[in-house]
């Protein structure tokens, strides 16, 4: 994944932070802002352009959009002290988060959604859908010395929670360690598909425990099939263990998710984010394919 040539300014504990794409002819520029209500001063530097610059809303105010619900006050009523906005989609932290972990979640969520790095949405339908349902991702640290907990009941109780949670330690550079593959990539790629796909394309890409669009037949055929439960008509599967033929029930399963507590709908978003990931070599190294290895049966790995 190519990293974002956006610069940020930064001014804690306001909420703010300006942004504006750059072209691809590249060098090394960076920017700080001072919060007029405190002397720390944090600094950006990314890859940006020499030419010219087109400064777009890309990156925004947190409550600057009117149709999403989630506000710098409700933000702060839940712990969550420091944020901004991408594309409208709010990236939301604890003080504890480190600014440069924030902002790295930033770049991956508009990569995401602006892959071509144009300052457009490369699919505005499926934007809209993630801002008309006020999607946001909450940042946290659960490493040594932690203190602050996010109080979800204040943003289910303002009719906010569509969001996935992101912990500081685990939102690295991608397998730069070795071992370690960006957890930012894969949580911020699951709130597009659960609230933005799901929601503007049902019949391809809707997830839910009882689906039958494109996208959850096509995984059933990668697991071998699935089965219709008596009791709640929710698809199951047995994922507790790799199948030592290769399948559930037919022989014929390729794709295994390792993780017993799953349930159809789980499986259907770790299995766009694994098939898509896969696709474009995010996992293409030692490290990467060792990570791959409890979702691809080992028989159908290349």
């Amino acid at each position: 994944m190519k990293l974002l040539k956006i610069i940020l300014v930064f001014s804690l504990p306001l909420f703010l932070i300006l942004g504006c794409k750059k072209s691809d002819d590249s060098s090394t520029s960076s920017t700080s802002s001072t919060s007029s209500t405190s002397s720390t001063s944090s600094t950006s530097s990314t890859t940006a352009s020499t030419s010219s610059t087109t400064c777009s809303s890309v990156v925004g105010k947190v409550g600057d959009n009117s149709s999403n619900l989630v506000t710098t006050a409700l933000a702060k009523s839940a712990n969550l002290t420091k944020g901004l906005t991408v594309f409208g989609i709010n990236i939301l932290a604890t003080s504890e988060v480190a600014d440069a972990k924030l902002l790295h979640a930033a770049n991956i969520t508009a990569e995401l959604i602006d892959n071509n790095e144009d300052g457009t949405a490369d699919n505005p339908t499926v934007l809209k859908a993630l801002v008309d349902n006020s999607t946001f991702v909450k940042m946290y640290n659960l490493q040594s010395g932690n203190s602050v907990t996010i109080d979800t009941d204040v943003l289910d109780d303002a009719g906010v929670s569509k969001n996935t949670s992101l912990g500081a330690y685990e939102t690295v550079d991608n397998y730069a360690d070795g071992v370690s593959h960006d957890a930012s990539i894969e949580e911020i790629f699951h709130l597009i598909t659960q609230y933005g796909y799901s929601v503007a394309y049902p019949t391809v890409f809707e997830e839910s425990n009882t689906s039958t669009s494109a996208m959850a037949l096509a995984m059933d055929t990668a697991r071998g099939g699935r089965q219709l439960t008596t009791t709640d008509g929710a698809w199951v599967y047995n994922n507790t263990t790799c199948p030592a033929t290769g399948s559930v029930d037919s022989g014929k399963a390729w794709w295994f998710l390792d993780q017993a507590s799953a349930d159809y709908k789980t499986m259907q978003t770790e299995y766009m984010y694994w098939a898509v990931t896969s696709k474009f070599g995010m996992h293409d190294s030692t490290s990467g394919r060792t990570k791959a290895d409890s979702e691809w049966l080992s028989q159908y790995k290349s």
